[in-house]
């Protein structure tokens, strides 16, 4: 993604802009009051197909996990801007966003649908909760920490199809003088939309768009906030941004990266709490009060009450005992040795993680986001007091909890399923369809290569000759998208040996 305050602008008006393109299906849905209390009344109801796992240890009771969960999920910040709902309340918006509701929310904007809650649409999107003023919309966390696999919804899963370029662009158009001229109904309404169309464009910076949707650039957006701050709000050269385009790790890692205290793919940020993240809930052209005041207290709040506790989902389907023994021996052998930087894993969701973060021939792009310009703005703002932001030699052997749910694979996303990642690094696939990343490949456990056999008889030059340049499809010859290294194909020799290894990482 880009910041996640730009996603609140953007996702909120995209997103309540599905409401305005499906007025029929919102009518009929005949949603129910708003109010916190009416949502927390429907609350267990409303997550009774949603999967997730707290920790065996959690000492608390199932009511005061579940009070957490509900202030996690419906969470908005003071400094959150409502998209009022009235601007989408015509169907002139279809001219600019066609499609219905399935199409706009699932399928362009790629969250997950929430189709329990008769009042939000998908998981990620929040109504204000202030019910003396018309209906308003702004996103959160779970836009990026929810994810859709085999039709079940993966709560603190990172996201796998989620467009924020696609969710951008529509918006400044829909926020532009054209259309909000025509959309808004009272000046309040026009005053809003003009405002956010203001942030979307001026706080835009092209190396925050990613390259292929399911994968985010928040890091290097952090650069950019940072520096607009002491800078009157002038942006950092094209030159000095590195891009970095990351697929969005799973929550349940936290419990993991606690034991080093090293935080994203990299590892640069030391400190108690992934801080980093507040820096894209800034108010835009304000001071940092409100980064102090509100947001990292509440991001350390929601990290003490949910975060911390979160675990992996199990694997949903049978696993063979015997192999994974076998994967198990393999695992831990001294010829083969994941654990060395990987960790030990007791079964239950916990690792005793090393915390290895080590050079491993993979892309490098990434590590160069961390520039020298980009530690002198965190060193120039609050975050700094709260850790460090150093360069990484390496990348994190990153904790393999949850592994199956985590595809795909590498720090970017370059390798769909964990049968290509322990292959041979040649044989690995040069481009495969992101939207096929809601379907488990259960055989080499990752994602499907294509959401249509069509594609597969095609062949690969033809694909990358056709979507080479697709969002919608990964091309590893992208900047920042290489699928080279982490190659241990020697060390593992055999597809028997792959075959056993696979097993038993879907016991972790």
């Amino acid at each position: 993604m880009t910041t996640r305050r730009r996603i609140r602008l953007a996702g909120a008006i995209a997103l309540a802009t599905a409401l305005g393109a499906a007025s029929q299906w919102w009518t009929a849905a005949a949603p129910r009051p708003r109010t916190r209390p009416a949502l927390a009344a429907t609350f267990q109801s409303d997550i009774r197909n949603l999967v997730y796992r707290w920790s065996g240890d959690d000492p608390r009771s199932a009511a005061e996990r579940e009070a957490a969960l509900f202030a996690f999920v419906h969470q908005t910040y003071e400094t959150t801007a409502w998209i009022p709902d009235s601007l989408f309340q015509t169907n002139l918006v279809t001219q600019t966003i066609t499609g219905d509701i399935e199409t706009i929310v699932r399928d362009k904007v790629g969250l997950v649908p929430w189709r329990e809650n008769g009042l939000i649409p998908a998981y990620g999107m929040a109504p204000s909760p202030a019910t003396d003023r018309p209906l308003s919309w702004t996103v959160n966390c779970l836009v990026c920490h929810t994810a859709e696999i085999d039709g079940a919804a993966y709560f603190g899963a990172g996201t796998k199809v989620f467009d924020d370029k696609w969710l951008g662009e529509s918006l400044k158009a829909l926020t532009g003088e054209r259309w909000r001229a025509i959309l808004a109904r009272t000046p309040a309404d026009q005053a809003a939309a003009a405002n956010a169309n203001r942030i979307l464009n001026g706080h835009h910076h092209e190396k925050i768009d990613s390259l292929t949707r399911g994968r985010s650039t928040a890091f290097a957006a952090s650069h950019v906030e940072l520096y607009m701050r002491p800078h009157q709000g002038a942006m950092p050269r094209v030159e000095d941004v590195g891009r970095g385009d990351v697929k969005t790790p799973p929550l349940w890692h936290t419990a993991a990266k606690m034991q080093k205290g090293r935080w994203y793919s990299d590892g640069s940020f030391h400190g108690a709490v992934p801080l980093m993240a507040s820096s894209m809930e800034l108010e835009k052209d304000r001071p940092f009060d409100a980064l102090v005041n509100h947001v990292i207290p509440t991001i350390r709040q929601e990290f003490d009450s949910v975060i911390r506790h979160l675990r992996p989902p199990p694997y949903p389907y049978a696993i063979d005992a015997a192999l994974a023994a076998r994967g198990r021996r393999l695992f831990y052998s001294p010829d083969i040795g994941c654990s060395r930087c990987h960790g030990r894993y007791d079964g239950n969701g916990n690792v005793n993680w090393p915390g290895v973060h080590v050079d491993v021939g993979t892309d490098r792009a990434r590590l160069d986001v961390v520039s020298d310009g980009f530690i002198e703005a965190f060193d120039s703002s609050p975050i700094a007091a709260e850790g460090a932001l150093k360069k990484s030699r390496g990348y994190a052997a990153t904790p393999l909890t949850g592994v199956w749910a985590n595809y795909p694979y590498l720090h970017n996303g370059s390798v769909p399923t964990l049968h290509d990642l322990l292959g041979p690094v040649d044989a690995r696939p040069r481009i495969f369809q992101v939207l096929a990343a809601r379907r488990l490949d259960r055989a080499r456990v990752g994602q499907e290569l294509y959401g249509s056999a069509d594609y597969a008889r095609l062949g690969e030059a033809e694909l990358v000759r056709r979507f080479g340049s697709n969002r919608d499809w990964f091309n590893t010859a992208r900047p920042g998208s290489g699928n080279g290294g982490h190659d241990y194909w020697s060390k593992i020799r055999s597809d028997s040996n792959r075959l056993a290894l696979i097993e038993y990482l879907k016991t972790l």
